[in-house]
């Protein structure tokens, strides 16, 4: 009796011990992600030079109320912004559609190189963004390109 015990604390212990790395592990593997930041596209083609860049509000924009979840920003100072309509974040997959403005909107679909707590990381002037961007006038696609964005946390 007296040596059945002694082998059961062992294992006892070596249970423990599987149970809280098993706790813990998936809190250690969920890092911070927040795509917060300004991103700007690398070798604009001519369709989308107009462009000065994309914002994404990240989590601090979804705490809002109402929500803001960021913007395609023109480079004229008197043009209208894009405002985005909910994005999606998907894994690294990020989709998007914008407001209509003067009967122009856009389209995004592409993946994250890499994800992060952005705002705390500042990886300045690393893409982390490509994927496909379309422009609407109506019905009718009048842009669409494969781009590549690089970041900026901002001020």
């Amino acid at each position: 009796m007296n040596g059945d015990l002694q082998m059961i604390k062992p294992r006892l212990l070596i249970l423990s011990l599987l149970f809280t790395f098993a706790v813990a592990l998936p809190a250690f593997a969920q890092s911070k992600v927040d795509v917060f930041g300004y991103y700007f596209i690398e070798k604009a083609p001519k369709a989308f030079a107009d462009i000065s860049e994309i914002h994404l509000a990240g989590n601090y924009g979804a705490a809002e109320k109402p929500p803001f979840y960021g913007l395609i920003r023109l480079k004229k100072i008197s043009a209208k912004d894009f405002r985005l309509l909910r994005p999606s974040l998907n894994g690294k997959t990020l989709r998007f559609k914008t407001m209509t403005v003067g009967r122009v909107f856009y389209k995004f679909s592409g993946t994250f190189t890499r994800l992060a707590d952005f705002p705390s990381t500042r990886p300045e002037g690393e893409i982390l963004l490509k994927g496909k961007l379309t422009k609407y006038r109506g019905k009718h696609r009048i842009a669409e390109s494969n781009l590549s964005f690089s970041y900026s946390a901002g001020d």
